[in-house]
C-alpha cells in the first residue's frame, strides 16, 4: 500500500508500516507494510492553538454563545447560491433511533473549531463534507471526499475548507482553497473502504498554529472497547454551514474498521470519532459509512504512521 497525492511531488513515508502514499499526479515508490509486533497506544498529541482571546466567567444562568460572538468580525460567504446547490456526498449515512445530535452553536472553543466544513469541486459536481485538523497545514478527511471514480468522476479539484463554519454561512476564522490532496492506492485503486482516508494540506500552517488541531492514537481493541467517543460534523439534511454533535460508545471492532450507533447523515464522511480524556482529545477513526451500526476508518499503527507523515508535512 502507498500513498497518493494530486500534487506533482509525493513525500516518500520514513516508516515501513506506513505504507504507499499517492498524489493524483505521481506515485512513490513501493514499500510493504509490516504487520509483526503491532505496537499500541501510540499518541500524537492534540494542540489547543495559540488564540489570544481570554475567557468569560462560568455562570450558571449566562449562555455565553451570543458574547463569545458578539462583536466579532466574521466573513461571509460571497456566493451563497453557488453553496446552496452543493449536495452532500454520496454514501449513506444514517440516524440510528432516536435523533438526539445537537448542534454546536459556539465553534470559539476547542474541539468545534478544528472541525471544518469542506466544499468539494468533483469534475461531476460539487459536494460537501467534513474535515478536521490534525497539524499546523493538515486536515484529515475520508478518502472519498478526496477522490471518487464513481460518482466524483475521479480527484476532486479543489477543496475550500472553513474552519468552525456556523449557521448563516458564517466563517469565524476565515477559509483556505487547497488542490493538494492525499491518499492511499488502496483507495484510488480499489476504493476499499478500510482505507477511505485521505489529507488536505492547505497553503500554509495559519489555521493550525492560531485554532489548534485534534491529536490521534491506535487503540488495542480491548482499549476500544465499550469506548465512549465523540463525533461532530456538517451534515447535508440541517442548515448549511451548520455543525451537529452526537455521541456514544463503540459496538464493534475489525482491524480497519470501528462500528457505533451514534447519528449522522451524508455531508459528515471524513468527520472525526474521537476520545476526550485526561484533557487529550485523541481521535480513534475517520467517520465514513453508515448502516446502523455507522462506521469509520479505523486509526491502527499502519494508518496512525500515514497520519503523522501527512501532520508534519
Amino acid at each position: 500500500m502507498k500513498e497518493v497525492s494530486n500534487n506533482d511531488s509525493t513525500t516518500n513515508s520514513e516508516s515501513e508500516n506506513v505504507g504507499k502514499e499517492i498524489t493524483n499526479n505521481k506515485r512513490s515508490p513501493e514499500s510493504e507494510p509490516s504487520d509483526s509486533n503491532i505496537d499500541y497506544n501510540l499518541k500524537a498529541e492534540s494542540f489547543e492553538g495559540t488564540l489570544q482571546q481570554g475567557e468569560l466567567e462560568k455562570v450558571v444562568q449566562f449562555d455565553p454563545s451570543h458574547a463569545l460572538m458578539e462583536g466579532k468580525m466574521i466573513e461571509l460567504t460571497k456566493d451563497i447560491p453557488q453553496y446552496k446547490e452543493w449536495t452532500p456526498e454520496w454514501l449513506p449515512k444514517d440516524v440510528c433511533g432516536n435523533d438526539d445530535r445537537a448542534e454546536i452553536l459556539n465553534t470559539n472553543v476547542a474541539p468545534w473549531r478544528w472541525i471544518c466544513q469542506l466544499l468539494m469541486k468533483f469534475p461531476n459536481g460539487n459536494f460537501i463534507g467534513t474535515g478536521w485538523l490534525i497539524g499546523p497545514r493538515t486536515v484529515m478527511t475520508a478518502g472519498h471526499c478526496i477522490y471518487d471514480s464513481r460518482r466524483g468522476g475521479g480527484w476532486a479539484q479543489s477543496i475550500e475548507v472553513i474552519p468552525g463554519m456556523l449557521r448563516g454561512q458564517a466563517k469565524p476564522y476565515g477559509s483556505q482553497v487547497s488542490k493538494d490532496l492525499r491518499t492511499i492506492d488502496k483507495w484510488v485503486n480499489e476504493e476499499n473502504e478500510e482505507y477511505d482516508y485521505g489529507a488536505i494540506i492547505l497553503p500554509n500552517n495559519h489555521f493550525g498554529n492560531t485554532l489548534g488541531y485534534f491529536g490521534f492514537t491506535n487503540l488495542s481493541d480491548t482499549q476500544l472497547q465499550d469506548l465512549l467517543v465523540n463525533n461532530s460534523g456538517y451534515p447535508g439534511d440541517k442548515p448549511f454551514g451548520t455543525q451537529w454533535y452526537n455521541g456514544g460508545r463503540i459496538t464493534q471492532i475489525k482491524q480497519n474498521k470501528v462500528y457505533y450507533m451514534l447519528d449522522s447523515k451524508g455531508g459528515q464522511s471524513g468527520s472525526p470519532i474521537w476520545r476526550n480524556q485526561n484533557n487529550q482529545r485523541l481521535a480513534i477513526g475517520i467517520h465514513a459509512y453508515g448502516g446502523c451500526p455507522n462506521s469509520a476508518t479505523r486509526i491502527n499503527r499502519e494508518k496512525f504512521n500515514q497520519m503523522l507523515s501527512w501532520r508534519n508535512v
